[in-house]
């Protein structure tokens, strides 16, 4: 007879296994968070590519980073270099023509990706949950917001009395800043700010390990995005939970994250602190793009833009993915493709200018 150790969190075939899912409010708010020595998410070799008739689209190629718990990473990069797919990825939302061809998401030590559809969809919002960068596409028009949050909870198992339900929705709304009368309005009588804010709510409802941010301030102004980073904040250290934030703003992610990943042409090309990111970027496309965001306190007479478009994804360039557009290209980039190289300080870059294996005489970033 198979014994069931998940009420344990304990370790079966190597990994490890959350407890058992909770079936009240009670029990949801007490609820363990699983082994607290293993990383929130660990990913490793993650592939994720695309069926198309010019060719195999590498979306999201060779990506590996690990994300402890409580910590806050910022993925950035221009437009196209495979953020929101990583990020669709990690929660098994990619569709046809699209596939993980390989790799592992290590998820409180149990790999996700082998996990069949109704695995998966457990363990999204209990797990892993996403905000997304639409909440008005996200929340359904003609459904209350507490009934929309309650069919989250229900289709998890949480079987309790109405008044509970609806208790621990005025919970959550109130931990996101909004009054409990909005549990009882339509999508359509908020704010942009507090659909983001009920998205977050949402996304929280069952404390998940590991909260996917995918540009949750898109189309709001400045004030709103800053009310909005700051509730993510707030309800990311009440709950302990690790944050993905994907975005393009420089200046935002750097105020809201630990770690800041840079991505380029669906590789991740740079990873380390904000303070190394920002104060010392390594990678030639890093440091484009710090130099690239406006400056209030040096006043520039124009802004510095990236030379150059990054490469289509079905027709990749030979050796570095970058060499076409880097000022401090050298003959090894074009034929060879750079290692992750450890710079130290748990600093990884993905450049010919740090690899030990490579000489390159002369060579200068910028």
């Amino acid at each position: 007879m198979a014994v069931d150790t998940r009420a344990t969190g304990s370790t079966v075939n190597g990994q490890s296994q959350r407890p058992a899912m909770p079936s009240t409010v009670e029990e949801l708010r007490s609820w363990g968070k699983g082994d607290s020595s293993l990383p929130a998410i660990d990913v490793k070799n993650l592939k994720v590519y695309y069926d198309s008739e010019a060719g195999t689209v590498k979306a999201v190629d060779d990506v590996s980073f690990t994300l402890q718990q409580g910590e806050r990473l910022a993925l950035v990069g221009e437009s196209g270099c495979g953020k929101t797919t990583l990020g669709m990825a990690l929660m098994k939302l990619t569709k046809p023509p699209g596939y993980i061809d390989g790799g592992e998401i290590l998820l409180d030590g149990r790999d996700l990706v082998p996990l069949n559809d109704e695995e998966m969809r457990l363990a999204r919002l209990a797990e892993i949950a996403l905000v997304t960068q639409s909440a008005m596409n996200a929340l359904n028009p003609v459904m209350r917001i507490e009934d929309q949050i309650f069919d989250g909870l229900i289709d998890h198992g949480i079987k309790d009395s109405k008044g509970n339900l609806r208790n621990h929705v005025y919970d959550l709304l109130q931990r996101v800043g909004l009054r409990e009368s909005v549990g009882r309005m339509y999508p359509h009588e908020l704010s942009g700010g507090m659909k983001q804010r009920v998205a977050i709510a949402t996304g929280t409802s069952m404390n998940p390990k590991v909260i996917v941010a995918d540009e949750p301030t898109s189309a709001l102004d400045v004030v709103v995005q800053r009310q909005v980073m700051m509730t993510l904040s707030r309800v990311q250290r009440d709950t302990g939970a690790a944050v993905i934030l994907i975005g393009h703003d420089m200046g935002l992610v750097a105020q809201f994250a630990d770690r800041i990943g840079v991505m380029y042409a669906g590789k991740l090309v740079d990873i380390g602190t904000v303070e190394q990111i920002i104060e010392d970027p390594k990678h030639p496309y890093t440091k484009l793009l710090i130099n690239s965001v406006p400056d209030l306190e040096e006043k520039r007479e124009r802004l510095t833009g990236i030379p150059g478009i990054p490469p289509p994804l079905v027709d990749l360039p030979s050796g570095c993915v970058f060499a076409p557009r880097c000022p401090s290209v050298e003959d090894p980039c074009r034929v060879l493709a750079p290692a992750n190289t450890d710079v130290g300080d748990n600093r990884h870059v993905m450049c010919h200018l740090f690899d030990l294996y490579v000489t390159m005489a002369g060579s200068e970033v910028g």
